[in-house]
């Protein structure tokens, strides 16, 4: 049988990261500007897709087994709930259903009578935890100021990639010290400085650029990405370490899976979310 090449198989492993990476950009500024239904239905895509691969992913360890389509239909019951709530679609009122449903799983599980009852249902909570919510925090982001813009997400989303970057080229070319080598020993305390120093950059001239936020936001959500962004890239590292996969989907060639992408997203936008809450309206 005579196979042929994939065009991605044919490219070289850089030029298939920059192109798949270009479009990733695309599609992802590209909704945030098209308004809050074209923004909200991709990152439910990828919220369903992250979750999928969280599942998956703890799936190796064969003792525990998430509840696959309880798991799902709650997780996409949740951000939805957030983002009809965000579009002024539903009353906020309506997260109150979300007891119910939840209550209905663990009777489900009651019922089961499954000595592994207590680990599969830590295990398909944590998947909304730490999937689920912060990727639904995308759609609270544009409408900080109370009605959307795409600017904050937008700068967010720029000021994480500066970050990322800016750690790989100076931990590529300088780094020396290693931040954590049981866990990710490709990361040093150089290409953190590195990563934060970028990211400042980027805030200050998002600043200048645009009024979306004010100086100290913008240098608030550099810190925050540079900080917790690199904590929650540890955190995928060590759960991806601790269950012997190299990455957490192929959604993307080259680059991996959602996880794999939003690593930084799922600690560093909630964190910089509470800061604004908190300092704004409180």
């Amino acid at each position: 049988m005579i196979k042929f090449a994939t065009p991605m198989a044919s490219l070289s492993n850089l030029a298939q990261r920059t192109i798949v990476g270009l479009i990733f950009i695309a599609a992802v500024m590209g909704c945030a500007l098209l308004g809050p239904l074209a923004n909200g239905m991709l990152f439910l895509f990828f919220a369903a897709v992250g979750l999928y691969e969280v599942y998956a992913m703890l799936k190796h360890q064969q003792s525990n087994a998430p509840r696959w389509f309880k798991g799902m239909s709650v997780g996409v019951i949740i951000y939805m709930l957030v983002f009809l709530v965000q579009t002024d679609t539903i009353s906020v009122r309506w997260f109150w259903i979300l007891p119910f449903l939840i209550a209905i799983i663990f009777v489900a599980e009651l019922i089961k009578l499954d000595h592994l009852t207590l680990s599969n249902l830590a295990i398909t909570i944590f998947g909304w935890i730490y999937v689920v919510l912060p990727l639904s925090l995308v759609n609270v982001l544009p409408t900080v100021e109370g009605i959307y813009d795409a600017m904050p997400l937008i700068g967010f989303f720029l000021v994480l990639w500066a970050n990322d970057t800016g750690a790989y080229l100076i931990g590529k070319y300088f780094g020396r010290t290693k931040l954590y080598p049981e866990v990710s020993p490709n990361k040093t305390w150089e290409g953190l400085a590195g990563g934060l120093s970028v990211a400042f950059a980027v805030a200050v001239l998002l600043s200048k650029t645009t009024h979306a936020l004010n100086l100290r936001d913008w240098i608030v959500m550099a810190v925050c990405v540079a900080t917790f962004g690199n904590l929650g890239d540890l955190f995928e590292s060590h759960l991806k370490r601790n269950f012997g996969v190299k990455d957490s989907g192929h959604l993307m060639p080259g680059h991996g899976g959602v996880l794999d992408r939003f690593d930084g997203l799922f600690l560093a936008l909630p964190v910089f979310l509470a800061y604004y809450k908190i300092y704004y309206f409180i």
